[in-house]
């Protein structure tokens, strides 16, 4: 009995923090490495983008300027200060099954992304919720 009720309690803890980021979200700030190595701020290239989260999935569309730039969708796990998205569709030339792994924190509704390559940070996000 024992056993049953700290199981229910553990998946009931995940499904608590995965529900955290249900919702939409728009991307306020951030930056990138592109692909000649440069640190770029999304503001400098005016890039807009759109999340929204169900208790599994996720799906992305990304703006420059008035132009379509990049969209994406599969599933996640949020936990232990981890944020893990696999794709299963995309525009930018992933395989399906990539996954991008981000040190995440959730401060009310205020989410702020870091993903690195070993001693590289090459993606930064903060973003609000919007729904």
């Amino acid at each position: 009995m024992k056993k049953w009720i700290l199981l229910l309690l553990i998946c009931s803890a995940n499904t608590c923090v995965a529900s955290e980021l249900q919702g939409a979200w728009k991307l306020v700030s951030g930056e990138y490495i592109d692909q000649n190595g440069k640190l770029t701020s999304y503001q400098s290239i005016n890039l807009q983008s759109l999340k929204v989260l169900s208790e599994s999935h996720f799906s992305f569309t990304s703006v420059k300027g008035d132009s379509f730039w990049a969209a994406g969708s599969g599933t996640y796990k949020f936990a232990d200060g981890k944020y893990q998205e696999t794709l299963n569709f995309n525009s930018f030339g992933q395989s399906k099954g990539s996954q991008f792994t981000f040190d995440s924190k959730l401060v009310g509704n205020i989410w702020y992304n870091s993903r690195w390559e070993g001693e590289t940070r090459v993606e930064y996000e903060v973003w609000q919720r919007v729904e």
